[in-house]
């Protein structure tokens, strides 16, 4: 089925991506967003695609009437275009739904859980690819490896499983609209607390997936992780675990890192593998071993999904070098949660031992950083300078803001100098004044921080670190 679909929320990465993939098949695209910004705006401009900042039902007929309206998860049931969508009764569907349209017939795999979601997948697809089996992928960012953020293919197709809201008129998470033949589960702790008040709410659906996988599909689970095991007891699937324990099914054991890679050998059924992987951090370790599980599963050769690990450039944003300036190393990441800050830092450690690091974040969201505000109290636990800047209220902007980055400084404040900023500009400013030969900066931010990342890199000429 082609024609002309247009899609609200059109520069989120999923549904950026899936626009990309119906204009390779055909369909005469179009759609809109609201307070759109690079580089998914640069992106779909340079495919050609028609859209416009701003929602309006004027939309609807700016390029001719489509004949399908596709809604991304971030369309609120305030949206004008949504409603004049609604009300004059236009074909409509979810972005996950267009994407099961386009895979009906395909092996679907979900990489589901908290965190780590889109570096396990892209890690996924990379496998995949490198086996030949050309998958397709659904992510949540853009893959360095394979470009861009969506691609139909023809083999296995990777859909990194989000746990947020489907649609306006849809309060499932997109992941239970998957009905994936296998998935895994990487990490399961409460998040989204502006959808589930409590870690009971956010457990359910994972406990519906795998209750709903089919019986002869897979679930992987992360037995370092209790909220993650207990789900085999509702699994009607096969069920493998992988972790550090003695009693996982795959066991991962950590070597010494080196040449810039992470070494360590993962043990399944008494025969023992070395991989070596470009990301740093134990829970990297993890997440490349439920990768190499369902990469295996979908058929693909053991030693090229090893290999595709020392080659993994990984997605956009997730532990990205964006530059060296002066020796001091600048990395960009999307960690927004307390635990990811946590984790990102401690990889941070792990690949740059004996160097200061300098922390950078901003906390995402009101509801987030009030319900986690204490578990920032050991989010930057190996940081040696911790800068925050504002809350990203993203979805929940116009909101009464009930929370600050100086209550987060206040939790934060026992392991490392903090210092709060009001803006991207104040905190360039305070990193010139600080910074030094050897420095790993890490900025942590869903949003990016105002590029705050890529304009270091230019603001820290090297005569400028001590």
């Amino acid at each position: 089925m082609t024609g002309h679909v247009h899609f609200l929320g059109i520069c989120g990465y999923a549904v950026s991506g899936a626009a990309l993939v119906a204009r390779e098949q055909g369909w005469r695209v179009s759609g809109s967003d609201d307070q759109a910004y690079p580089p998914t705006t640069d992106i779909l401009s340079a495919a050609g695609v028609d859209w416009v900042d701003g929602s309006d039902a004027a939309n609807l007929d700016r390029w001719g009437v489509p004949e399908l309206v596709v809604v991304g998860n971030q369309t609120r049931v305030t949206n004008p275009e949504w409603i004049a969508a609604r009300d004059r009764g236009l074909p409509l569907c979810s972005e996950i739904e267009f994407y099961l349209r386009l895979t009906a017939d395909r092996r679907r795999i979900a990489v589901c859980g908290t965190h780590g979601k889109t570096t396990t997948s892209s890690l996924l697809a990379h496998m995949l690819s490198t086996a030949g089996l050309d998958p397709g992928y659904r992510l949540g960012s853009t893959s360095l490896d394979l470009g861009g953020s969506a691609r139909l293919g023809t083999g296995p197709f990777v859909l990194e499983g989000d746990e947020y809201t489907t649609a306006p008129w849809d309060a499932r998470p997109k992941f239970l609209h998957i009905n994936p033949q296998a998935a895994c589960v990487i990490r399961l702790e409460l998040d989204h607390p502006d959808v589930y008040p409590t870690l009971d709410a956010y457990r359910a659906p994972f406990v519906e997936l795998a209750r709903t996988m089919p019986a002869d599909g897979l679930l992987a689970l992360c037995a370092d992780d209790t909220e993650c095991t207990a789900l085999a007891a509702d699994a009607a699937c096969r069920v493998v675990t992988y972790g550090s324990s003695i009693a996982a099914d795959w066991r991962v054991r950590p070597d010494n890192d080196h040449d810039g890679l992470q070494h360590f050998t993962v043990s399944h059924d008494d025969v023992s593998s070395p991989v070596a992987l470009t990301f740093p951090g134990r829970h990297s370790a993890l997440n490349a071993t439920a990768a190499l599980i369902l990469a295996e599963d979908a058929g693909a050769s053991w030693q090229a999904c090893v290999d595709a690990c020392a080659t993994f450039a990984g997605p956009s944003r997730r532990f990205q070098v964006v530059g060296e300036v002066g020796g001091a190393t600048i990395i960009d990441d999307y960690a927004h949660h307390p635990t990811e800050v946590e984790v990102t830092i401690a990889a941070a450690r792990s690949r740059y031992p004996g160097r200061r690091l300098i922390a950078i974040h901003t906390p995402h969201t009101y509801s987030r950083t009030l319900t986690l505000l204490d578990d920032y109290a050991h989010s930057f636990t190996g940081a040696d300078v911790v800068i925050l800047g504002p809350i990203e209220a993203a979805r929940e902007r116009g909101m009464t803001a009930l929370v600050s980055s100086h209550d987060v400084a206040a939790r934060a404040g026992d392991h490392a100098p903090v210092h709060v900023v009001g803006s991207a500009d104040e905190a360039i400013e305070l990193v010139e004044r600080l910074a030094r030969s050897g420095d790993v900066i890490l900025v942590l931010s869903l949003g990016g921080f105002d590029k705050i990342a890529t304009r270091l890199v230019s603001a820290l000429e090297p005569s400028r670190v001590l």
